[in-house]
């Protein structure tokens, strides 16, 4: 330990090239962290989203974008294994004269109580408690109100084919507070103001007791045309994390050759600096410090650069990921 001021003084004496080591970690380490943390934070979101969203039902039926014949509906809700089923609407609508969008769903609130009861919306007014069933009423999670700064009885204009529509926020939804940008609305209404008459994009069905899933997985496919296709919940959220991947692995390549070419800049920069200190290592080995005594203390302070730049590049990529979290969301926008 006699040595270490010997060591630390030469750090000290070479500030530019420890300081441009210690940069060079720190951004390496802190892409690769905030890639990282970025990526599980939206996958985690996504899935909170999509339990959420599946509630209590055990299958979901899924179609192509456009949607699929709402004629499917019955036919499934009579299955000897479906002990209820419930229709919905998706619809990215976009909001007139803004950029941005709402994910509003059409539901049948008959059902949703006994398949999804947490996408239950609540009317702000006791006298409107029939207003859930009105075709202009449209009901907002808190995370939607705020991001759009409305309030209850405000009036929000979508843009529905060449024309607007005018539907007023009538309520929220109580069951649903975990920030998503979500609304609900009768199903009915829905169809019949974007354009969707006959048309459903899921179906969630709730089997009875003792049903194996997979088992009323199989025989449920068996009576759907091409193109529409019974999943697990937990198998949705499987499928977001296989689409992601190769947007995961290019960002993944990226931090890799960040941290590569970081690394490359290191060995350079200490290369350069032994070559540099030939007389100060000269002078060590004449007043009889030995040659492998020599070659432990230059890997133990490069370890301690690289232990520094390591623990900064950890913090700064976890504050690079919570930024990036806090502008796009943690749905990523």
């Amino acid at each position: 330990m006699r040595l270490a001021p010997v060591f630390l003084g030469s750090l000290a004496r070479r500030r530019m090239a420890t300081l441009f080591s210690l940069v060079a970690i720190v951004l390496g380490v802190a892409l690769g962290m905030a890639v990282q943390a970025v990526h599980e934070a939206a996958l985690s979101e996504f899935g909170h989203g999509l339990r959420t969203l599946a509630g209590q039902a055990d299958l979901q039926v899924l179609g192509p974008r456009g949607g699929f014949d709402e004629a499917l509906y019955p036919l499934l809700a009579a299955a000897p294994e479906v002990a209820d089923a419930s229709p919905v609407v998706e619809i990215d609508a976009r909001l007139a004269g803004r950029e941005d969008s709402l994910s509003i769903q059409g539901v049948d609130l008959f059902s949703l109580a006994r398949v999804t009861p947490r996408l239950l919306p609540r009317a702000a007014d006791e006298g409107e408690r029939f207003a859930a069933l009105a075709d202009d009423a449209l009901f907002l999670t808190e995370g939607a109100r705020r991001a759009l700064g409305v309030k209850v009885g405000d009036v929000l204009h979508f843009q529905a084919g060449s024309g607007r529509l005018a539907l007023r926020v009538a309520g929220d939804l109580p069951g649903l507070e975990d920030g998503r940008r979500l609304a609900v609305m009768d199903i009915a209404g829905a169809q019949w103001h974007f354009g969707r008459l006959g048309r459903l994009t899921r179906i969630d069905l709730r089997l009875h007791d003792g049903v194996a899933p997979d088992a009323a997985r199989a025989a449920l496919q068996a009576r759907l045309p091409a193109g529409v296709v019974v999943t697990l919940p937990e198998a949705a959220e499987d499928e977001a994390a296989n689409l992601s991947r190769a947007y995961r692995v290019n960002l993944t390549l990226l931090a890799a050759i960040a941290l590569l070419t970081g690394g490359f800049l290191v060995f350079s920069a200490q290369a350069l600096s032994v070559v540099r200190r030939r007389t100060e290592f000269a002078f060590l080995r004449a007043v009889g410090l030995a040659r492998r005594t020599l070659f432990g203390w230059l890997l133990a302070e490069g370890a301690a650069v690289g232990l520094a730049g390591g623990v900064l590049g950890v913090a700064l990529g976890h504050a690079l990921a919570w930024g990036a979290l806090a502008v796009l969301g943690g749905d990523l926008g």
